[in-house]
């Protein structure tokens, strides 16, 4: 990516909010996460009249929930066709029920609490004319299941259209105030959030749990890991959650340049997914998608370059201005986990993958757990995937994911694992490679920033896969379970809990 404004345009007027110094004693719930699930969790907890601490290993909103394109829709790509197709109409109609109520959750929290949103429709549109067919699959999907969704042939945009399907009236908003105002309510409500205390153990008996962290040690009667993919689990749940990188590009207009308002998305693979944004008094426009299994891609600064070459195609005179990228997880059975773990003696729980769509399955989720520390009944499901349904889908994510940790290791056994990346205009910089090769017994991965040479152990540290150079972000991936590691070994995010080796 570009060395100049690598963050979310997002962070541009981020608001203040509270945070606390790691409590003292036993709370109810400690929610491990200050993203969007565990934010809404910990504030329906606290309205419970349970006492909840929030940790972060890093800063509110620092994964998916803060780097997000902030679309709220119940139109989400192709998502109820394909749910349809690959399990049924009825786990289609559950997800579709528990969206619904996590985007009116959504929708009046902002009211209540300030938080701006525009209502804009969202659409699906077909960008070659291979995609038609999606596009009118996915209109007489949500048809069947109560959406007033419109189909056309065309669109009035300045890029290829074959067909569409709009919802209207769905949300657009900037997630750094909405995470601010969810951090300011769980305080008012008298729960803490905790920044820079990353948990690297969790150990759960008969009558509670006890978190370690950076910041120290806190014990729980329950523990939920809002976590994106659950961190120190290496069972069934991480399995099931393949992670996914995609990209964003803002970009400032011509004068005079026209941008359709809504929130547009192709059909088709590679995605591109547009909305306008707000910005110091200016309509910019943003570009995302080109998303791949994290760790197994060659140049990732050649996403963010094929997103630029698209706007400046159908936008001419654009200026880019920022570029970033986030990491979803999307499950195999297609529906998001929200349940108790194996391993933590059923008061550790999980909740995520939303496959790109957490704005308004997140709140949703947070609805499901309350009822089960609750021990209530889940007033909500999205759906229990079935076992065909399951397989359907998981051999069509092999099949459509490379695989190249084999790729990485014979690369580094032969000595020609020099992966030097490139970047976002397609030149080399020596700055941003880095060169993969076998010293002794150590697999080692050496990159070159700012004229700084670091070398680290390529075996990540969760379970053991070989990680991947990442130019556009100058990281380290993992394309097993989507651990991520700065150029130094610094941990940055993933199911991973502590720093790759330094060689």
């Amino acid at each position: 990516m570009s060395r100049q404004n690598t963050h979310p345009i997002w962070h541009e007027d981020a608001p203040d909010y509270p945070t606390s110094p790691l409590p003292d004693g036993q709370v109810d719930v400690t929610v491990v996460g200050a993203g969007l699930t565990g934010l809404v969790t910990a504030l329906l907890a606290a309205r419970e009249g349970l006492s909840v601490a929030v940790l972060e290993a890093r800063e509110a909103g620092a994964g998916a929930s803060g780097a997000t394109t902030a679309k709220a829709t119940l139109l989400q790509g192709t998502r109820l066709s394909s749910l349809t197709q690959t399990h049924d109409r009825d786990l289609a109609a559950d997800y579709l029920a528990a969206n619904r109520a996590g985007l009116d959750w959504l929708r009046e929290f902002c009211r209540a609490h300030g938080v701006d949103t525009q209502a804009v429709p969202a659409v699906t549109f077909a960008a070659t004319e291979e995609g038609v067919t999606q596009v009118e699959q996915e209109h007489q999907a949500a048809q069947d299941l109560g959406l007033p969704t419109i189909l056309s042939d065309t669109l009035p945009v300045p890029f290829p259209a074959h067909a569409a399907v709009e919802l209207p009236d769905q949300l657009q908003l900037n997630p750094a105030h909405l995470l601010a105002a969810l951090v300011r309510e769980v305080a008012a409500t008298g729960g803490t959030v905790t920044e820079h205390a990353r948990v690297t153990e969790v150990q759960a008996d008969d009558g509670q749990v006890e978190l370690t962290t950076t910041a120290g040690v806190l014990t729980a009667r329950q523990v939920v890991l809002a976590t994106a993919t659950p961190i120190l689990d290496k069972r069934t749940t991480t399995m099931e959650l393949v992670p996914q990188r995609s990209y964003l590009c803002a970009f400032e207009p011509a004068p005079g340049t026209e941008i359709p308002a809504g929130m547009f998305i192709s059909a088709e693979s590679p995605t591109y997914s547009l909305r306008t944004y707000e910005h110091d008094g200016m309509t910019r426009l943003l570009v995302g998608g080109q998303g791949h299994r994290t760790g197994e891609t060659g140049s990732t600064a050649e996403h963010v370059a094929a997103l630029t070459r698209w706007a400046t195609e159908h936008f001419p005179g654009v200026t880019l201005t920022h570029t970033w990228s986030a990491q979803d997880y999307h499950p195999v059975g297609m529906v998001p986990h929200v349940e108790a773990l194996s391993w933590g003696g059923g008061r550790v729980f999980f909740a995520g993958g939303y496959s790109k769509w957490g704005l308004a399955a997140a709140p949703a989720a947070a609805m499901q757990m309350i009822d089960l520390l609750l021990g209530r009944e889940p007033r909500l499901s999205f759906g229990s995937p079935s076992v065909l349904g399951t397989v359907k889908t998981t051999a069509t994510t092999q099949a459509a994911v490379p695989t190249t940790e084999i790729t990485n290791l014979a690369r580094a056994v032969t000595g020609t694992g020099d992966t030097r990346g490139n970047a976002p205009d397609g030149s080399s910089t020596e700055d941003s490679g880095a060169v993969v090769f076998r010293e002794g017994t150590h697999l080692v991965g050496e990159s070159f920033i700012d004229g700084r040479s670091c070398r680290v152990s390529l075996v990540c540290p969760h379970m053991g896969g070989t990680l991947a150079w990442n130019d556009a972000e100058a990281s380290w991936d993992c394309p097993l379970h989507g651990s991520r590691f700065a150029a130094d070994g610094t941990l940055l995010e993933g199911p991973a809990v502590r720093d790759l080796k330094q060689l």
